[in-house]
């Protein structure tokens, strides 16, 4: 009797201190102040391949996206050279909106994106193609420079890379798990042999031929090899979802009986395995309110982005159980 006598005392007072705390909301309007835009330079560099670089600028975080905007965002008219072992190049540019339509199918395979993003913006990018000493070779240096102005604004960039070894892929292969209730779906091993010394790091990725346009980064795609210096090391992935493509329900981040799939393992300089652990980490944190706060890094110096060379070799899997 003495518990009953107080339940209901108890539940008007939490009551109470409900409607109380509802009654304290206030409207806080907050004034952000104007930052001016920065340059943001996304450059890449492959073994024997020209470079890539793509030159955007930054835009307001309230500020509404769509094709006119996109389109607005990549630099056109710069002036971009590519440093090699301290003898410079410049880089010629290409902008999608001056290729005729039958050469749109090119310039998307070469730039890894769909033709309608090309045909509904003027993507402009900067290369070393027909520039045989541009191509990315082991153990060069390299340092990408770009420099350009708006009515407000002139923007200096630039960032520096180095071409690593190339990682030694020792096998790969498709697995199915004891526990899966599908005998069709698996996971993909690698294994590789990390050089004796700290300080190397690598990215992975991988495509599915005649499924996948393009090789697909997981989140997690890069390491270092802190726990695996000098050790041969297996290590499972899962499968990188395409942008757009609508998956299979249950069939999400496996890989299936009867792909054939590429795996490409690429040795990266440390700082750059830096700057997209930190993009990766930040990404996977979305909406995640228990996760600790993570800032994107920059290995540009004078605005955002990274620059990355990498080292690759490739294997190919048949998926069989």
């Amino acid at each position: 009797m003495l518990a009953s006598s107080f339940r209901q005392p108890l539940t008007f007072l939490f009551g109470a201190f409900a409607l109380g705390l509802s009654g304290c909301t206030n409207l806080v309007e907050v004034d952000l102040p104007e930052a001016p835009p920065q340059g943001v330079m996304e450059a890449t560099l492959r073994v024997d391949e020209a470079p890539l670089v793509l030159l955007t600028t930054t835009q307001g975080y309230f500020d509404a996206v769509d094709s006119t905007t996109l389109s607005s965002l990549f630099v056109g008219g710069a002036e971009v050279t590519i440093e090699v072992d301290g003898v410079a190049h410049g880089l010629t540019e290409f902008c999608s909106g001056d290729l005729p339509p039958e050469a749109l199918g090119a310039a998307a395979d070469f730039l890894g994106v769909s033709e309608e993003i090309l045909a509904s913006a003027n993507l402009c990018v900067y290369t070393g193609l027909g520039n045989p000493a541009t191509l990315g070779a082991i153990g060069s240096n390299y340092v990408v420079k770009a420099t350009w102005e708006d009515e407000e604004h002139s923007f200096d960039l630039r960032a520096e890379a180095f071409m690593p070894v190339r990682p030694q892929l020792d096998s790969v292969w498709f697995e199915i798990p004891e526990t899966s209730t599908n005998d069709s779906l698996g996971l993909i091993w690698t294994a590789f042999t990390d050089p004796a010394g700290l300080g190397q790091a690598y990215r992975w990725s991988s495509m599915r031929l005649t499924k996948d346009s393009d090789f697909f980064y997981p989140l997690g795609s890069v390491f270092e090899d802190a726990f695996v210096d000098g050790q041969h090391f297996p290590f499972v992935s899962f499968r990188s979802p395409q942008p757009g493509v609508e998956e299979v329900a249950g069939e999400e981040g496996f890989w299936k009986a009867g792909d054939t799939v590429v795996v490409r393992l690429e040795a990266i300089d440390y700082r750059a395995f830096e700057v997209i652990r930190d993009f990766e980490t930040s990404v996977a944190n979305q909406g995640n309110p228990f996760a600790l706060p993570t800032s994107a890094s920059s290995n540009v110096e004078g605005g955002l982005g990274w620059f990355v060379a990498y080292a690759g070799v490739r294997d190919t899997v048949v998926c069989s159980p």
